[in-house]
């Protein structure tokens, strides 16, 4: 098959797949909702619905920055590529396998640097885990999300090869957020794949699960780079500073307007820049209430300062 052919069908598969997605996404979690209440498990309707609308904003605002500029510049981006990788199946291997690389080091990056974490913490807002949560972010998420990946296309990866992995990968990353009485615990996928159980655990607010577990789909990332935990207790989802998350505006809006009071009120452009790239609950004035503080008080059974 010429390079062309290649091309040309997985054009035709990502124009099918791709629109389908958002209709699968729908629907399971529509489905989700009605098993859950067939169970008689209590799910707090408000909040699905401050994440269905956050989802919207979220898709909606993406796709028509892909419109507008990503989805140009990508193929741009590919017409200036280093290298010639062509549509092997080990070049889509490397191209899953770079893509779960990057969305580790994102993801983390979004956790231990304060502005990103205002984009982030969005999606840990929520008070429980099930489908709906897995499309609850930021409304401006375009703005920095295709920033991370954009660059595999100058590598020399296909637009459309990207895509498709991205698409997967957004699969994956949305059934992992399934209810806890659909899929429990299963040690020996654990080893290998981000499963339900094991993102349980990066939503945990609880101090011995703060900031673990940030790969999407392979836990190889996290083993390598010290971030893994299991699943060893009941989390308690959410984050660490109060808030209702039930209110759009609130789960929205709160993490830029704590910056903002934050920046405001702390001299010096030394120390207001630090505010914005050190780790969430880092203060110039001593202050230090970073997950990495807490997990260590937490270790040493001293009193969070």
């Amino acid at each position: 098959m010429t390079t062309a052919q290649h091309i040309e069908k997985i054009d035709h598969i990502v124009q099918i797949i791709v629109p389908g997605i958002f209709a699968f996404t729908v629907v399971i979690i529509l489905l989700e909702v009605f098993v859950l209440r067939m169970l008689h498990v209590q799910v707090s309707h408000k909040g699905g619905l401050v994440s269905l609308l956050s989802g919207a904003f979220v898709f909606g605002l993406e796709a028509l920055a892909d419109f507008l500029f990503y989805a140009a510049l990508s193929y741009w981006l590919y017409q200036h590529r280093l290298f010639e990788f062509g549509f092997a199946w080990y070049v889509w291997l490397a191209c899953f396998v770079l893509f779960d690389f990057i969305f580790y080091w994102s993801h983390r990056l979004q956790h231990e640097v304060r502005l990103l974490w205002c984009f982030h913490s969005v999606h840990h807002t929520t008070q429980e885990m099930r489908l709906s949560s897995a499309v609850r972010g930021p409304m401006f998420e375009f703005v920095m999300t295709p920033w991370y990946f954009v660059w595999m296309c100058w590598l020399g990866f296909h637009p459309l090869m990207f895509i498709a992995v991205r698409t997967f990968s957004r699969v994956w990353g949305i059934l992992e957020h399934i209810n806890e009485k659909f899929v429990g615990h299963h040690p020996w996928l654990n080893k290998l794949f981000i499963t339900p159980d094991v993102h349980r655990v990066h939503h945990g607010k609880n101090v011995r699960y703060l900031d673990m577990n940030y790969s999407e789909i392979l836990s190889v990332w996290d083993r390598l780079f010290g971030t893994y935990k299991e699943y060893d207790e009941k989390p308690e989802y959410g984050i660490l500073r109060p808030i209702n998350p039930d209110s759009f505006w609130e789960v929205q809006l709160t993490p830029w307007k704590d910056l903002w009071y934050d920046i405001n009120t702390t001299s010096g452009i030394r120390n207001k820049l630090k505010i914005m790239f050190m780790p969430p609950g880092w203060y110039p004035d001593g202050r230090n209430f970073t997950a990495k503080k807490l997990k260590a008080d937490l270790a040493s059974g001293a009193t969070p300062s």
